[in-house]
């Protein structure tokens, strides 16, 4: 039995700890923190941070590792690239190629350069002359993702202040022009640098307007989506990236889409089965065959109509003592999925970014009604 090494084992790694078991291999999967709930689905797993590229080389050599596949993280993707690249195993674009696709503003610096739609942005340093900068603005740090450290600004006084913050979190920063509109995923499949597979969500969020809480699939109009994926394909000739996933964050106005964050890493909190639930497809597979640098077979293949799945994540509206999640009984009989990621009885610290548990849920079609009122409709009982 051939083994796979993932760097990573939290629950957004568990699709991937799946897909990899059900093709028949041996999984171990690394982590260090004791929160990691994808170390229980894994075949073996070490307790060590997987930046630890030198532990790891000794993990590789001992375990005769035979593939080697990044989590659900942008430090894990350019981890596993760099020992990819070192011991030729896989599929994997070049190291220099990662870093800029996973850098905030070298990415958007490549896209502004190529006429690839995307928000105007500047660079911060300190001799940057914030005077003359055009509100509202985004501050984003440039190798960080999951909303952490991003903030909307309108003046210059919280533009200031907003810095100040971001800088504890990343050392390098990026301003970005605010674009206000429907903020979609598009999360695709290259081969030859041509779109195989593609599925659009709606992103939504909660408390936290910088982290996606519900996610389903969307229709966008057609001219939009053509320049979409004349734009990825672009990307995807320019970089000349290898066969695999491409998952994409877009701001849609007046129907131009304008790109505002991309990876190569698969797109967290369970949103592979987003895809796979609608669409009948298997992405997970799908991805870890182009990491492996086998070639596909009918994995994305589906000649059925698309379902409608809802993605969501359960969140809390304040701090205290979780006790429960509620559910509303007109949803029960449509929940396909559900994992729990923190027990009852456990503080909730920091509600803005603990998520309580992700649940699927599956409806005849699209239903405007619940959509709107997912949070009502399902939440955590906190005291």
């Amino acid at each position: 039995m051939k083994k796979v090494l993932i760097l990573g084992g939290s629950h957004r790694d568990i699709p991937l700890i799946m897909a990899s078991k059900e093709l028949g291999y041996f999984v171990i999967s690394l982590g260090d923190r004791d929160s990691y709930l994808g170390h229980e689905y894994s075949d073996k797993y070490y307790r060590i941070n997987f930046n630890d590229l030198s532990k790891i080389k000794k993990i590789i050599k001992k375990e005769k590792i035979d593939y080697l596949i990044p989590g659900s993280g942008e430090e894990s993707y350019l981890s596993t690239v760099q020992l990819a690249q070192e011991l030729k195993i896989g599929n994997f674009d070049s190291l220099n190629v990662a870093k800029l696709v996973h850098n905030k503003w070298k990415f958007k610096e490549f896209c502004l350069e190529n006429s690839i739609s995307t928000p105007a942005g500047t660079y911060y340093t300190d001799r940057l002359d914030l005077d003359n900068i055009t509100f509202p603005i985004i501050v984003k740090p440039t190798d960080l993702s999951g909303g952490k450290g991003v903030n909307v600004v309108y003046d210059l006084k919280n533009l200031k202040e907003s810095i100040q913050k971001s800088k504890k979190v990343s050392n390098e920063i990026l301003l970005e022009e605010f674009i206000d509109g429907e903020l979609i995923a598009y999360s695709v499949i290259i081969k030859n640098q041509k779109i195989i597979y593609g599925f659009t969500g709606r992103d939504d969020t909660f408390k936290n307007k910088y982290l996606i809480t519900s996610a389903y699939p969307i229709k966008i109009k057609t001219t939009t989506k053509k320049k979409l994926q004349d734009d990825v394909e672009k990307i995807s000739e320019l970089l000349s990236l290898v066969d695999g996933m491409f998952h994409l964050q877009v701001i849609i106005r007046k129907n131009v889409p304008y790109i505002i964050d991309v990876t190569r890493r698969i797109p967290g909190d369970f949103y592979p089965y987003l895809m796979e639930y609608c669409d009948q497809v298997e992405y997970s597979k799908a991805v870890l065959s182009c990491y492996i640098g086998i070639p596909l077979k009918n994995e994305l293949v589906s000649t059925k109509q698309q379902n409608f799945v809802i993605r969501h994540c359960v969140m809390c509206n304040k701090n205290g003592i979780f006790k429960e999640i509620q559910i509303n009984e007109l949803l029960k009989n449509n929940i396909i999925y559900r994992l729990d990621l923190i027990k009852k009885n456990i503080e909730i610290k920091d509600y803005k970014v603990t998520q309580v548990s992700i649940i699927f849920i599956k409806l005849v079609k699209e239903d405007k009604q619940i959509i709107n009122h997912i949070n009502e409709l399902i939440y955590p009982v906190v005291i």
